[in-house]
């Protein structure tokens, strides 16, 4: 009896200490969750974060409403009064200085003047049209001299000179050309233009005024 008494007792006790137990567990439930204190230092920086952003972007505007003003009109008329204003000249002190310039009109040409300059403009055309005549003669000879064929009565009369002898000095070459002595430079004949050239030991050269050249051997 004794075993079965003491075993009904730890029940009845395990089973206190559990009520005991489960109503501490509600009473802990049933009371309201305090907020934690260490959130409202954090709340306070950001409010002033955002106070101190807005002032800067109020202060920010404000310069630059003040900058892009523009500047009144007013302000302006007291340096244009202080420019300093030239006296105006009187029109008679102008007189004098207009009467000693002197006036050219279109009527009174340099009629000396002009004609010198038209007597050299005649001069040098004259002069110009001369220079271009002589160089279109030169240049129409030269091209007759270049075109012209040797000629046949200079060769027939060559033909029929004789020849006595040729002398060679320091002096000067001479030919004896039909009896008679010949330097270089003179003319053999002056109907036919042809004088002598070349003076050589075995032949004579001739040239004519075409500037053709003969051949006579010894």
């Amino acid at each position: 009896m004794s075993l079965i008494n003491q075993a009904l007792r730890k029940a009845q006790d395990q089973r206190t200490t559990s009520r005991v137990s489960t109503a501490a567990q509600q009473a802990n439930l049933a009371q309201p969750t305090q907020p934690s204190t260490n959130s409202k230092p954090s709340l306070v920086i950001g409010l002033i974060t955002a106070i101190v952003i807005l002032i800067g972007l109020i202060a920010g505007l404000t310069v630059v409403m003040l900058l892009t003003k523009p500047a009144p009109t007013e302000q302006q008329a007291p340096l244009q009064t202080m420019l300093p204003v030239a006296p105006a000249v009187p029109s008679s002190t102008m007189e004098p200085i207009r009467s000693a310039v002197p006036t050219l009109t279109a009527n009174q040409p340099n009629e000396q003047n002009s004609s010198d300059v038209l007597e050299e403009l005649h001069v040098a055309r004259q002069a110009a049209e001369a220079k271009a005549a002589a160089e279109t003669a030169a240049r129409q000879a030269t091209e007759a001299r270049t075109m012209a064929k040797p000629s046949q009565e200079i060769i027939e009369w060559l033909g029929r000179a004789t020849i006595s002898g040729v002398r060679l000095s320091p002096a000067g070459n001479k030919v004896i050309l039909n009896n008679r002595a010949y330097s270089v430079g003179e003319f053999v004949n002056s109907s036919l233009a042809i004088k002598i050239l070349i003076i050589q030991e075995k032949r004579i050269l001739f040239v004519d005024a075409n500037g053709k050249k003969y051949l006579k051997q010894l």
